[in-house]
């Protein structure tokens, strides 16, 4: 089973591998093939071994999704907002796609992504297209050049604020 002058290893025994610890250089070099994806010999236990690390799509998902929610809620930034939701759907997607790797995670928060991507598109468009509605209807404009006017005419002039304050 184990050797008593050699240290317990349970990766050794969960394996069956009874090989010498590697060194220092030999666990560097596997570190850096195992990043690169190159090393042909990692098993399951291995995988376990590993950190996971988080997609880096799914991230930016999430980012560009928020900032296309904040964009769309502030209404004049709402094509912005368009721009940001596809960016943050399509990276949403990839990052989704990512996250199904061994040693990748992330599908929560490409899930996030996704959601706050297609609601600040959804709201984007809405202020989009509802501005666009506004703006086409010449008696829609008129109507509110018209209140416009009057706001002005009802306003006080200079002079007559001047009478009004203390002590003029």
């Amino acid at each position: 089973m184990t050797d008593p002058g050699r240290p317990h290893d349970e990766t050794s025994t969960r394996t069956g591998r009874t090989d010498p610890p590697p060194s220092r250089t030999d666990a560097g070099a596997r570190t850096t093939s195992r990043m690169a994806g190159t090393d042909p010999q990692i098993s399951d236990a291995d995988h376990r071994l590993v950190a996971n690390k988080t997609s880096a799509a799914a991230v930016f998902a999430l980012v560009f999704g928020l900032a296309a929610l904040f964009c769309a809620l502030t209404a004049i930034l709402s094509p912005a907002a368009v721009l940001f939701a596809v960016i943050g759907i399509v990276l949403g997607i990839a990052g989704l796609k990512m996250a199904k790797r061994p040693g990748i995670t992330g599908r929560g928060v490409a899930i996030g992504g996704l959601v706050t991507s297609v609601l600040g598109l959804l709201l984007g468009a809405t202020i989009l297209a509802g501005a666009t509605a506004i703006v086409n209807d010449e008696q829609r404009l008129d109507d509110l050049q018209e209140r416009i006017e009057n706001l002005r005419d009802d306003l006080p002039s200079t002079e007559e604020v001047r009478e009004e304050l203390p002590g003029s």
